[in-house]
C-alpha cells in the first residue's frame, strides 16, 4: 500500500467515525451492544493539536445538540493510541448519514475532521458485539479500564464462552467489580477474537487483584488461568485513561 493510498484509507475511516459520532442515543448497557472502536496513532509532535481539534469538534456537537454521544480513552501500555468509542443499538445505525441536527455545522466538522487525520500516522476500526449477559454497570464512566484480548482457537470458541458463563463472569461477580463487559470482536480482526474490559480507579488499584483474579483463591485462578491458555492463540493485557475532555457524553454519564 502507497503512502497516498494509506492516506486515502486514514481518510475514510476518520469519515466513517465522523458518520458514527452524529448517530444515535444516549449509549447504555440496556439499548446499545454494537460497538465501533477507532484506534488512532497521534504523531508524537502533534498530540497538542490532535486534543485541541478534538475538543472543538466536540464543542460543535455540543452546540448543535447533537446526540451522537462517543468516549476518549488513552492508551498507557503498548502503542500511544487514542481510542474513540461508539454505541449503538442495530446494524442499521451505521448506514444512516450525519445527525440533522449538524446539518449546518458540516463544513466545520468535515474541516475539523480532516485536521484530526493530519496530526495521526494511522488509524484502524473494529466492531464489537458486547453480550449483555456478561456485563456489570455502574453507570458511571470508570477512571481506567484493563482491556483483555483474546485470540481464541477457531475450534474453542464454543468452549471459552462456556468457561465465561461458568467461570469466569461468575468470579467477576463474586468480585465485586462494579465495571465489566465482554464482546465478540466481529469486524476488523483476523480469526475468533473476545475483549474482556474491567474499570478500575488508578494504578494502586493494581497492588491488590481486579476482576477474576479478586473473586478466586490464588489456586483458583491460577487453575481458571491454565484452562483459559489452552484455549487461546495468544492474549494482549492493555490498560487505558478515560479522556473526559476529549469525549462528548450526556451529562449524567460524562463524569
Amino acid at each position: 500500500m502507497s503512502w497516498i493510498q494509506k492516506k486515502i484509507f486514514s481518510l475514510c475511516i476518520f469519515a466513517m467515525a465522523i458518520a458514527a459520532v452524529t448517530l444515535g442515543s444516549p449509549a447504555t448497557a440496556q439499548d446499545t451492544n454494537i460497538r465501533s472502536v477507532t484506534f488512532y496513532t497521534v504523531k508524537p509532535d502533534r498530540v497538542g493539536d490532535f486534543q485541541a481539534e478534538v475538543k472543538e469538534y466536540n464543542a460543535i456537537l455540543a452546540k448543535a445538540g447533537s446526540t451522537g454521544y462517543s468516549s476518549m480513552w488513552a492508551s498507557l501500555t503498548g502503542p500511544r493510541e487514542y481510542v474513540r468509542v461508539q454505541m449503538y443499538s442495530k446494524w442499521a445505525d451505521l448506514d444512516a448519514g450525519p445527525d440533522p441536527k449538524t446539518k449546518d455545522q458540516a463544513a466545520d466538522l468535515t474541516r475539523i475532521g480532516l485536521r484530526i487525520i493530519a496530526c495521526t500516522e494511522s488509524s484502524h476500526r473494529s466492531i464489537d458485539v458486547v453480550m449483555p449477559e456478561f456485563n456489570v454497570d455502574s453507570g458511571v464512566v470508570p477512571k481506567m479500564i484493563r482491556v483483555i484480548v483474546n485470540q481464541v482457537r477457531p475450534d474453542k470458541v464454543h468452549d471459552y464462552l462456556d468457561l465465561e458463563k461458568n467461570g469466569i463472569f461468575p468470579a467477576i461477580q463474586k468480585s465485586g467489580t462494579k465495571d465489566y463487559n465482554f464482546a465478540e470482536t466481529r469486524y476488523g480482526v483476523e480469526g475468533p477474537q473476545f475483549v474482556s474490559v474491567t474499570g478500575f480507579s488508578n494504578w494502586a488499584d493494581l497492588d491488590g487483584a481486579i476482576g477474576a483474579q479478586k473473586g478466586l483463591s490464588q489456586d483458583d485462578f491460577q487453575a481458571l488461568l491454565t484452562k483459559v491458555r489452552a484455549l487461546i492463540v495468544q492474549s494482549q493485557y492493555i490498560v487505558y485513561r478515560y479522556e473526559p475532555d476529549l469525549s462528548y457524553l450526556p451529562p449524567t454519564a460524562a463524569k
